[in-house]
């Protein structure tokens, strides 16, 4: 019979993972697990005493059996608060204390693989729930990055809505108090601590934009009106935007002869009138489709939609935030939506595919700012080449 000690094995990392990965785990989880700052430099100090490959033999756990003196001078703290340290980093699960009666530490191998020092098997053991944190961590972190950039669009249409109110009617009754609760908001988000909270404030923000159009609605010149920063297409245009027309797509005009930068003679203007919900799937990558249609399951679609689409995929195609708020203030909300659904489309170009999604979007606010960039032409070469491949 084999004797069971031979069998005994010690947990280790996953496959693909290293010391390195595990320090940038503890480090993004430190404020999670209650470690402050003090307490955090001690247990990396700890781990990165460790010999790295330890982590993933399955026949010994991690152990740092540095003297403790000589951690304590490194770190520059007395032994007594290392030893603090140590027993708070012990009680929360992250290491086990285990020394010779006189606290002496070895690097010598014992029965069962043990050494004498700081084990690090809890921190292993843990791990799969310490992952699970992390990805909960950071899913909460992006919701709030796109909570961020919704409110920030929100108010520019907010904005939009009482500038044109006050330029319709000065005197208007609404006036005084939606002026009041937009001055009131925020300039930065520091303050908003979690994504609940930041829903509620874009919640508001909707809601003053909302009341404003509905004041905007009651004046004459904008009784049409269905819905405020339209800046590129028109109001007849805007019909096609909110519902699916079920009738066989109409191509748009020149679509002939084929472009893919936009530049032909008969892309020329930026008028994205020919834009209709149908033409937007069409024209619109794998990503962009799955998730305007998550935000649009009747089948209509709006700028809003088409913007909050555009930010939900900011962080997959690399996109930063100053990036994008550049966009937004160059290009306005319609058009800056449509580039980033140009830019995740042609990801897949089958020549020149997309590499640096960022650097491109900067790249047609700077055009646009010259004057150069044709929106429009170049939607017309996606939507010819998907055509083609279809």
């Amino acid at each position: 019979m084999m004797n069971p000690i031979a069998r005994v094995t010690h947990p280790v990392l996953p496959e693909g993972m290293t010391l390195s990965h595990i320090i940038e785990l503890v480090e993004r989880l430190a404020r999670h697990l209650g470690l402050g700052a003090a307490r955090r430099a001690v247990l990396l100090r700890m781990m990165r005493q460790t010999a790295p490959a330890d982590w993933g033999d399955p026949g010994c756990d991690p152990v740092c059996f540095r003297a403790q003196q000589d951690l304590a001078r490194d770190l520059g703290i007395s032994d007594r608060t290392l030893r603090l340290h140590e027993k708070g980093l012990e009680v929360l699960g992250i290491i086990r204390i285990d020394t010779a009666a006189n606290g002496r530490r070895s690097g010598r191998h014992l029965s069962h693989g043990r050494r004498l020092g700081i084990n690090f098997r809890p921190l292993l053991e843990n791990l799969g729930r310490l992952l699970a944190m992390d990805a909960e961590h950071r899913e909460e972190a992006h919701r709030i990055s796109v909570l961020r950039l919704e409110c920030s669009a929100a108010k520019r249409d907010a904005k939009q809505a009482i500038e044109q109110l006050l330029e319709l009617d000065p005197q208007h009754a609404a006036l005084p108090e939606l002026l009041r609760r937009f001055a009131a908001w925020p300039r930065r988000y520091a303050g908003f601590r979690c994504a609940e909270n930041l829903a509620c404030h874009l919640a508001e923000i909707d809601a003053v934009a909302a009341e404003a159009r509905a004041c905007l609605a009651c004046c004459a010149e904008t009784s049409a009106m269905a819905e405020a920063g339209l800046p590129a297409i028109g109001n007849a245009t805007l019909k096609n935007l909110v519902r699916v027309d079920t009738r066989p797509t109409t191509p748009p005009p020149d679509t002939r002869r084929p472009s893919t930068n936009g530049n032909a003679e008969e892309d020329k203007g930026d008028d994205l009138r020919w834009i209709t919900p149908e033409i937007v799937k069409e024209m619109a990558g794998a990503d962009f489709r799955f998730c305007l249609e998550a935000l649009c399951p009747t089948g209509e679609i709006t700028e809003r939609a088409l913007r909050s689409t555009a930010i939900m995929l900011l962080r997959d195609l690399g996109i930063t935030e100053s990036a994008w708020e550049e966009a937004l203030d160059q290009l306005g909300s319609l058009r800056a939506s449509l580039a980033v659904l140009l830019i995740e489309a042609n990801r897949e170009h089958p020549d020149v595919p997309v590499r640096n999604a960022g650097a491109m979007l900067r790249g047609f606010s700077a055009r646009d700012r010259l004057g150069e960039f044709n929106l429009s032409g170049a939607l017309k070469g996606l939507l010819r080449r998907k055509r083609a491949a279809a």
